[in-house]
């Protein structure tokens, strides 16, 4: 039978056997208790030790006089801290070891060589999850930049908003834009001895993009006098709308001018052409003149759209189209 200090200790049922505690078969003492408090005092003594190596960073972060005072005298002689911190850091590791029985040094050193090569290999593991943590954080923050630059900046991808995941409702509301005629435009890069073929092209937030039918032939101007039916956010006053006047190509349409919007713009156009005007007409009284970039103007109207009185008008469309029908 296994014994410590002369005595004889009876094996527990699988291989164990009972902890005496505190004996003394060694100077000073051991620790026979169970080797998974064994492994919490080592790993303790390891954080004091690492604990002492710092000590002059930790103490220049401290508020107190004491703690700074302590720094200002050991920044200046470092060298000397640090030797003496080593030998009484390498005493500390050593008593720890000499009184845990279940511990040896050759054993210390094996699983500290694998605990810094784990630390290695998932720090390794850590800086690439995150790096691509980071480039989807610039992506993120520059994404406006970036869709810029490619000439993205005015489709939307995802239709969807903190607003949705939040769970606030959107005060959308249905609004008609009105075209009437674009003017001064330059000519296509794609067309050089054929005049401009336009239309113009429309995108806003969570609205399908519209657009109007191609004029052939217009040059640098065209009567356009159409409209279409957007909804917009009121809660969303910074949105945008991108109108963008294209020349129709072979191959790709090619962007001859463009003009954005916030919704909060919309509005006051809605406020200086619909709200305030009983009639309407394509007349410049009834328009409102927006410059295009890079050159040329676009001649704009807003009006509010009452869905209620647009289903009436269309139930009195469908019944007199029925009354017409032959028996």
């Amino acid at each position: 039978m296994p014994s410590i200090a002369g005595i004889e200790i009876e094996p527990l049922i699988g291989g164990d056997r009972k902890r005496q505690g505190i004996v003394y078969d060694k100077w000073p003492f051991r620790l026979d208790i169970d080797t998974e408090y064994q492994d919490w005092i080592l790993i303790s003594a390891c954080v004091l030790v690492l604990g002492i190596w710092c000590l002059p960073c930790i103490c220049g972060k401290l508020t107190s006089r004491t703690g700074r005072a302590f720094s200002a005298f050991v920044y200046k002689r470092l060298h000397t801290f640090f030797l003496l911190a080593t030998y009484f850091n390498v005493f500390i590791l050593l008593f720890t070891l000499g009184i845990l029985p279940d511990w040896t040094v050759n054993e210390f050193v094996v699983y500290l060589v694998g605990f810094i090569d784990w630390v290695f290999v998932h720090t390794e593991k850590l800086i690439t999850s995150f790096s691509i943590l980071f480039c989807f954080y610039l992506l993120w923050r520059f994404r406006h930049r970036i869709a810029l630059a490619t000439g993205l900046e005015h489709i939307t991808l995802i239709r969807f908003s903190w607003r949705d995941l939040c769970g606030f409702g959107r005060r959308q509301r249905p609004v008609e834009v009105f075209i009437w005629k674009v003017k001064g435009l330059q000519s296509a890069s794609s067309k050089l001895t054929k005049p401009n073929d336009l239309f113009v092209e429309c995108h806003m937030g969570y609205n399908e993009p519209m657009r109007t039918r191609v004029h052939n032939n217009a040059g640098s101007e065209a009567v356009i006098r159409e409209s279409f039916q957007i909804n917009i956010d009121e809660n969303a006053a910074d949105a945008l709308m991108t109108l963008l006047v294209k020349d129709q190509s072979l191959l790709a349409n090619s962007e001859v001018a463009r003009v954005t919007l916030s919704t909060r713009e919309l509005c006051g156009i809605e406020d200086q052409t619909g709200k305030r005007r009983s009639t309407f007409s394509y007349t410049e009284d009834s328009f409102l003149e927006l410059t295009l970039s890079p050159s040329g103007t676009i001649w704009l109207a807003v009006a509010p759209v009452d869905e209620a009185m647009g289903d009436e008008e269309t139930k009195l469309l469908l019944h007199s189209e029925d009354s017409l029908l032959p028996c």
